[in-house]
């Protein structure tokens, strides 16, 4: 999962113990001799990245190394990069496999727009009700909008489409989605 700038989620991964680094791609190839590398972004809009100089890229068990960007541009649906004192084909080879992040605090969130690994955990409390349907577990987005997968306590998933006629409101200080259901939404079988 990488992240997705729509109306509704701004997508990403995490780590669970550098909650302030958030993934956004992987370096997959060289680009061209000048050391610049390809990124595979982890976004439906690859263009996002292109507001950034600072990335920091996964240095093994030691964590995080920062890297400056000389250049940021898009090409198709990659994202090319030349990292300061990356000069040479071998130097940027050196970088293919490795996860490019973002520091948490230098991404700017619309209005409704959250990450996701706040949206997880949140449970989900049928508005009208005040029942508790159970916890978001995943945010994917199939297309059309996003969809949260959320398990019961009883360990019985389903999906709940993200859209505003059935999300209320979203409080991730509380991790309470209070949400609206129509009949036929939850099978009960």
């Amino acid at each position: 999962m990488g992240f997705i700038i729509n109306d509704r989620t701004f997508f990403c991964n995490v780590t669970e113990k550098d909650m302030e680094y958030i993934e956004t791609g992987e370096i997959v190839t060289v680009f061209g001799i000048r050391g610049e590398v390809k990124v595979y972004p982890w976004a439906d809009y690859p263009g996002f990245l292109e507001e950034f100089d600072t990335f920091y890229l996964s240095e093994g068990k030691k964590g995080y190394v920062r890297m400056k960007a000389e250049n940021v541009r898009v090409q198709k649906n990659m994202v090319i990069i030349k990292f300061a004192g990356t000069d040479t084909v071998e130097a940027a080879r050196g970088l293919v496999g490795r996860t490019v992040y973002l520091d948490r605090d230098e991404i700017e969130l619309e209005d409704g727009t959250y990450f996701v690994v706040d949206l997880i955990g949140c449970e989900v409390i049928e508005d009208s009700t005040g029942k508790s349907l159970g916890r978001v577990e995943s945010v994917d987005n199939y297309g059309a909008n996003d969809v949260y997968t959320v398990k019961d306590g009883n360990g019985k998933e389903f999906l709940f489409p993200a859209v505003d006629e059935f999300i209320v409101s979203t409080d991730i200080e509380e991790k309470k989605i209070r949400v609206r259901i129509i009949e036929g939404m939850l099978d009960e079988d």
